[in-house]
């Protein structure tokens, strides 16, 4: 038996608007922000998938999808796991087979909602929206399934996967890995300079001072890597300027990011390339991969994600420390993150597909993803036994991993991109190219048109 599920269109159509924004985000004045429940008020009927699950036996043999994503830097290796982790579930649960598709990562999210939309969507995917995407209604909620196998994420896994598939008390997701942020610094630049290393407990005022005192452009040596509208949305830096640019559930920007301390924190990092000239130029990474890698930069954030690429090629000493905190006596807040694994809430055989997502998410599949050296897993016992406690560069994240985790700005609202985000390209491209530093004046009036456009998404989603 066929049923009819109905999907507001204009749902769909601001999470794909979203998801498209946030694989490149592009710099636009906040004024030309689209509302999308402005300009859509009909829905789109969705046919296809049986209502409930159909009736099967441990003996019946089923199908189920995973979709995935490979980039043009990722390795044969790294597409190989997808095919290496539905081989190693298949063999303990020989009665669901696994169907591996790997898409480009530019434009999978659209891939997976006309999918969706059409009633051909996986039954699993991995992906980084925000928590508040399952307010949209076709993913499935996993709480159950968590209660009925006594899964506790706080217990299984480090604080950022606990939180990041989690809505309104409810489980929407859970994590494929966990990556962190730290700081790496080029000990020859630092030696060259005469400069003391980072030490632990460093703060946002000692890597200004270090920044300066290691540059040297006439030698195309820097402090910094390139600055640009990330270091306020995506960079370990982010959560350590003394203000936070968004509310944690997403929906204000209003009394936040138009606050003095903000406009402060903003200046402060801005001046660092307009008026300090610690900042590499722009390109060095397209060049190197990593900007770090050419050697001419002496202080740089890094996650595990850059992790192989960077031993790969590096030719360098470095040393590895925590992101500076804000001021003295201020603890640092860790930049954390992960992706997450999905259920479509019209997949045929959930109770199949929660089995393999409790593998990828599990122990099993973990130590499988981390003995490959594709992803860290999301679980700290893993980290432990593999003895990355030791590493020079994963135990620090590890101990960054194991602090109270916040989710990142940019993902605690699915409106984020549409809303939001243009904000600190309008803000960086006018004060560093152009000269516009009066951000009392500049920053306000966007702060307004950001949260008139999240008041009225938001309410969209409750009409």
């Amino acid at each position: 038996m066929k049923f009819h599920k109905i999907y507001p269109l204009f749902g769909l159509l601001v999470i794909i608007s979203m998801m498209m924004a946030s694989c490149q985000p592009a710099a636009q004045p906040q004024a030309e922000i689209v509302v999308q429940t402005q300009i859509v008020e009909k829905n789109v009927e969705v046919t296809g998938m049986p209502e409930a699950e159909p009736e099967i036996s441990d003996e019946d043999v089923v199908t189920i999808t995973w979709w995935g994503t490979e980039k043009g830097r990722d390795t044969a290796e790294t597409r190989e796991m997808h095919y290496q982790l539905a081989r190693a579930f298949e063999e303990t649960h020989p009665n669901t087979k696994v169907a591996v598709s790997l898409f480009p990562s530019r434009g999978f999210a659209t891939r997976v909602l006309t999918a969706i939309a059409a009633g051909q969507g996986p039954d699993v995917w991995y992906h980084y929206w925000s928590p508040d995407i399952a307010s949209q209604g076709f993913l499935e909620d996993l709480t159950p399934y968590m209660e009925n196998d006594g899964l506790n994420p706080e217990e299984l896994w480090f604080p950022i996967g606990a939180i990041r598939g989690e809505y309104e008390g409810k489980y929407y997701a859970v994590p494929r890995d966990a990556t962190g942020y730290v700081f790496l610094y080029n000990k020859d630049i630092f030696d060259g300079a005469g400069v003391e290393y980072p030490q632990e407990g460093w703060t946002s005022a000692d890597l200004r001072e270090k920044a300066i005192a290691v540059t040297d452009a006439g030698n195309n040596i820097y402090g910094l890597s390139t600055i640009d509208s990330g270091w306020f949305q995506w960079h370990p830096f982010s959560f350590n300027l003394g203000a936070d640019f968004v509310s944690l559930d997403g929906k204000t920007v209003s009394g936040y990011m138009d606050t003095p301390e903000a406009i402060n924190a903003m200046k402060y990092v801005l001046d660092l390339a307009a008026t300090d000239k610690v900042s590499a130029p722009a390109g060095l990474a397209d060049q190197f991969g990593l900007d770090f890698l050419s050697g001419q930069i002496g202080m740089f954030g890094m996650t595990t994600w850059e992790v192989p690429l960077f031993l790969e090629q590096v030719d360098f000493e470095y040393g590895v420390i925590a992101p500076p905190a804000f001021e003295d006596g201020v603890e640092e807040i860790p930049w954390t993150d992960s992706y997450m694994f999905y259920m479509n809430s019209d997949s045929a055989y959930k109770s199949r597909v929660w089995d393999f997502m409790k593998f990828l998410s599990g122990y099993d599949g973990g130590v499988l993803m981390a003995e490959a050296g594709i992803w860290t897993p999301a679980i700290p016992q893993i980290w432990e036994e593999m003895g990355w406690l030791e590493d020079p560069i994963l135990g620090p994240i590890y101990a960054e991993l194991e602090k109270p985790a916040r989710v990142l700005n940019y993902e605690r609202s699915q409106f984020y991109w549409d809303c939001v985000g243009g904000i600190f390209d309008t803000v960086t491209t006018g004060y560093i190219d152009e000269g516009n530093t009066d951000l009392e004046s500049i920053v306000p009036p966007l702060v307004v048109d950001a949260q008139e456009c999240l008041d009225k998404n938001n309410a969209g989603l409750s009409q």
